[in-house]
């Protein structure tokens, strides 16, 4: 049945005889009461970017038109709306939610995505991995978290995904976060020891996101969850390989399917004897409703019914590792798999600690997320597991690593930037801050945490056989944009980025110019005066070009970028325009316009 058709009947009534019903019929859940919810539009949830000086400012308009925190969100980082996702009653909020999220103080993000990054619990100074990355809302969520000395590496293979990532990488002004693109299966190395966490929410069939994918509904077949298990899998043990021990791997679905939930982390552990279950700390989590991970399930036929017996076998897409553990146990014989019971045993009673979170229960669309730990005792090597040797080289045979040639640069090519060009800047700006790398391509300049540098472009890699990739690359990740781009060289100057100004805020010397209210105010409705002019009424400003000049406001000093010429004018985006009228009590763009 196709979209047009549903749109003309009670889809509470239709759901119920789909086979996404029949799944959550079989995983024990109240039919009706996940039916009820499931049906329905999610609330508007988001995040509070944490750094933003107006933060308070931010949270007293949110308030305004009924935004409140979540009340499982500790220190207020989730809020939620009392209107459904993208439906703001009024033209108000609408502007509200819009301005917010445009101008980065918040991300539009749904609750249940969270918890990846929130079970995870990164903490600055990591280096943490993001396999899947676009469109961002968890990369930028770990970058958030691990700021201002770690490093999060967003992957992702697809162009026009990462397109996504770079865009909410600006809006945000994040300059922790380096975007590679590589399939997740054959993700790069970094340097050892490896990855101080990695999160793989990785693709699945979205069997949870009926809230706010209605297609859901009908394109969802048991076969389809199946067919992503192998994709699903390998790109979870690359993770497994690039961990190091002791640290973390949350593995993390928006789907409600075991096949591509628990059935996925059992193969995991089979192919993984150094990594283990561990339970999730709720600590952070208390008031969210969740349940435990399935230790046993049934396979489905394309209408959503359990096969009976073994008639499951005769289905050409199914496979011996869709089974339960259980299941395998029994089925050893008829399945044609070896068992090891006592393994099969241990995974089955770790399966618990997954957790699953349903519509129902907290409002919110479902999900899936497991916490694999690297066993420290079972790599004692020290680092990650794609380090180890296949075969260790005999002491006295004299072998001795190869360093291998710097690989030629490309059009993505980054290179540490020269001090000449650091130095001008800091000059210009005040930057006294030593705690950040220097970047440059063309004509942009990008600022990263020193971690970049330090674990990443200025140690020795080993390859496959042992032989070595030298210092001063990236190779062999691929690389398309480190850091946040900072500065754009404009007329042989280096000008601040307005996207850049939240990220520089704190590494800057004070403005020494300074905006009356009422004469941005001025500006905001189109004043540019001349230099004369300004000069005799307000006194002289530095040399040309970019300026960056503060203007006190109840809600703290703000950063406004402008160019100094002939006249002063503003170098601000309508964005950051509205903004800041919103501060001053004016009227938007738009509204004055009219």
């Amino acid at each position: 049945m196709g979209g047009g058709e549903w749109q003309d009947q009670d889809l509470l009534a239709v759901a119920r005889d789909t086979p996404l019903a029949k799944l959550a019929a079989n995983l024990g859940l109240n039919l009706d009461a996940w039916l009820s919810s499931a049906t329905e539009s999610l609330p508007e949830t988001f995040r509070i970017t944490p750094n933003r000086y107006d933060r308070e400012w931010t949270e007293s308009i949110l308030s305004s038109i009924g935004g409140k925190p979540l009340a499982w969100a500790q220190d207020g980082f989730a809020w939620q709306m009392p209107f459904a996702r993208g439906q703001a009653p009024d033209a108000r909020a609408k502007h509200i939610m819009a301005l917010m999220h445009e101008s980065g103080r918040i991300t539009r993000q749904e609750a249940a995505s969270m918890l990846p990054v929130v079970v995870l619990q990164p903490t600055s100074g990591e280096l943490i991995l993001d396999m899947c990355a676009a469109p961002g809302s968890k990369a930028t969520q770990i970058a958030e978290a691990i700021h201002p000395e770690g490093v999060v590496v967003a992957n992702e293979p697809a162009s026009g995904r990462v397109n996504m990532l770079v865009s909410n990488r600006g809006r945000l002004a994040i300059s922790n976060m380096l975007i590679n693109q590589q399939d997740g299966r054959h993700l790069g190395r970094i340097p050892p020891p490896g990855y101080d966490g990695i999160v793989a929410d990785v693709p699945c069939t979205g069997s949870a996101t009926s809230r706010k994918n209605r297609n859901v509904w009908w394109k969802w077949t048991p076969r389809a969850g199946r067919g992503l298990f192998r994709l699903q899998v390998e790109i979870a043990w690359r993770g497994a390989n690039l961990l190091r021990p002791g640290h973390d791997l949350i593995y993390s679905t928006c789907s409600m399917d075991p096949c591509e939930n628990e059935a996925v982390v059992a193969e995991l552990l089979r192919r993984s004897p150094w990594l283990e279950l561990v339970p999730i700390d709720r600590s952070n989590l208390q008031g969210l409703k969740l349940h435990e991970g399935l230790r046993s399930w049934d396979i489905l036929d394309e209408e959503g019914e359990p096969y009976v017996g073994q008639a499951a076998l005769k289905a050409p897409s199914i496979h011996a590792s869709h089974f339960s553990p259980d299941q395998r146990k029994a089925m050893a014989e008829a399945l044609e798999v070896e068992v090891d019971e006592p393994l099969e045993s241990t995974i089955e009673a770790s399966l618990s600690h997954c957790v699953r979170l349903y519509h129902h229960d907290n409002d919110t669309g479902g999900f899936f997320v497991a916490r694999l730990r690297h066993k420290p005792e079972a790599t004692p090597e020290n680092f990650a597991r794609t380090f180890v040797p296949k075969r260790y080289q005999n002491p006295e045979s004299g072998w001795v690593p190869m360093v291998l040639d710097l690989p030629g640069p490309n059009r993505h090519s980054i290179f540490p930037a020269p001090q000449p060009i650091i130095d001008e800047v800091q000059q210009r700006y005040g930057i006294t801050e030593s705690d950040w790398s220097w970047w440059h391509r063309g004509k942009r300049l990008n600022i990263a945490p020193k971690l970049v540098e330090e674990r990443i472009f200025s140690q020795q890699c080993p390859n496959k056989k042992g032989n070595l990739w030298p210092a001063g690359t990236f190779h062999p990740l691929k690389l398309i944009h480190v850091g946040l781009p900072a500065f754009t060289q404009k007329r042989k100057i280096w000008r601040s980025r307005q996207e850049s100004v939240p990220a520089l805020r704190p590494l800057i010397a004070p403005p020494r110019h300074s905006l009356a209210p009422e004469t941005l105010r001025r500006m905001l409705r189109g004043w540019s005066p001349l230099m004369d002019d300004y000069v005799e009424r307000f006194g002289p400003l530095e040399e040309e070009g970019p300026i960056l000049m503060s203007c006190d406001l109840p809600c703290g000093p703000a950063l406004v970028s402008g160019w100094v010429g002939a006249r002063l004018t503003l170098m601000i985006d309508r964005v950051g325009r509205d903004v800041l009228r919103m501060k001053l009590d004016m009227p938007t763009e738009a509204d004055e316009e009219e």
